[in-house]
């Protein structure tokens, strides 16, 4: 029994998150129409903050351009799925040397494999950057990565139909289909976190010098993340292209954006438990709040239009002045504890802020 004490704690933490984001299925699939569409929306939103916590939570180096690879992905499975009919007349001035997606056309599994893989082309053409970037200049690096797609997407119309919106999308996305996503996702995110590649990039979040002077490639590590995040989020717009079944490019821009950033800053954004957690929790509060500036609790008498979003705004600075890292800081949800041996400390369930470095450097000195 007690070689399954490691095991266990290893796979505790990813099978929480599994199991509250099976509660939020289990409240769509009992809920009405709008609480089915809310409750797939935010196990969407738990695939994309899933995939931008592999890449921010262990390099520390919060990301605003991931909502591009979403868009990514979401036009992939939009020319995959349309139909060839349709897509004919939608995209009537392709360029010669793409006509050819016209007549291709495959499952909503392939395009959604294919829409992570596209995003994770993206990932691997912009990595150079991120790896050689840190700090400020990198988020700044991320936000011009968002306006260079964004811009692409909106003003090559004979491809992307600009501002219009894609149309025709079979509606392929279940309840059930975003929760396996989900659940995939959530454990490849915390492998990447155990692993030693994980470790070593959550080395440099602690201390820059101290892991480069131990020999570990941050750069590396920086770029394999990013592509890793890419990939996920990429599948996170598949989800969402195929559940909406129409969208347009500003669905993807400074909006979605600031909303993914609030959830994994409310959560915790060097946590994963915090993104999984911020990502459901704000999905439930916005909603709430919609209703509320509907009248639907203040016998129909609706609040001025804004009202939900300042709300929203004024919950997120009481919780950066109540807990400036989240709501999860650094640690990831437990339940269980290990029971302390002879002359050492109890375990507090906490992950100790130094424990990548030390480990990470191990794991450098016996390669």
């Amino acid at each position: 029994m007690k070689k399954l004490g490691p095991v266990t704690r290893t796979v505790e933490t990813p099978v929480l998150l599994v199991g509250l984001v099976l509660l939020a299925v289990l409240v769509g699939v009992g809920g009405d129409v709008t609480i089915a569409r809310v409750a797939t929306l935010a196990i969407v939103s738990v695939v994309f903050v899933t995939g931008l916590s592999i890449f921010s939570a262990n390099s520390g180096v919060m990301s605003f351009g991931h909502v591009a690879f979403m868009a990514v992905g979401a036009y992939t499975t939009a020319y995959l799925t349309i139909p060839v009919n349709l897509k004919a007349a939608l995209f009537t001035d392709l360029p010669g040397w793409l006509s050819w997606l016209v007549d291709v056309h495959a499952g909503f599994l392939v395009a959604l494999v294919v829409s992570g893989l596209a995003a994770a082309a993206v990932g691997v053409l912009t990595s150079p950057i991120v790896a050689r970037l840190s700090g400020l200049q990198s988020g700044i690096a991320t936000l011009a990565l968002l306006l260079i797609v964004y811009n692409v997407l909106n003003s090559w119309t004979d491809v992307t139909r600009g501002s219009s919106s894609m149309i025709g999308i079979p509606r392929n996305t279940t309840i059930w289909l975003a929760f396996a996503v989900a659940a995939v996702s959530i454990a490849a995110a915390w492998g990447y976190r155990r692993s030693r590649s994980g470790l070593q990039l959550q080395a440099s979040r602690e201390d820059y010098w101290a892991a480069q002077a131990s020999g570990i490639a941050v750069g590396r590590h920086r770029a394999l993340s990013w592509i890793l995040s890419a990939f996920v989020c990429g599948l996170a717009g598949s989800l969402y292209a195929g559940y909406l079944t129409s969208f347009n490019v500003n669905a993807f821009f400074l909006s979605a954006t600031f909303a993914f950033i609030v959830m994994v800053v409310l959560g915790g954004y060097l946590s994963l438990s915090g993104a999984v957690i911020g990502a459901l929790a704000v999905s439930a509060l916005q909603e709430v709040l919609r209703r509320l500036q509907d009248g639907q609790f203040t016998g129909g008498s609706a609040l001025p239009a804004g009202t939900a979003d300042l709300i929203l705004a004024a919950v997120l600075l009481l919780v950066l002045i109540m807990a400036p890292l989240g709501l999860m800081g650094v640690r990831e949800l437990s339940l269980l504890r290990r029971r302390p041996v002879s002359g050492e400390r109890p375990d507090s369930g906490v992950e100790v802020v130094s424990e990548p470095l030390d480990r990470a450097t191990q794991g450098v000195a016996r390669g």
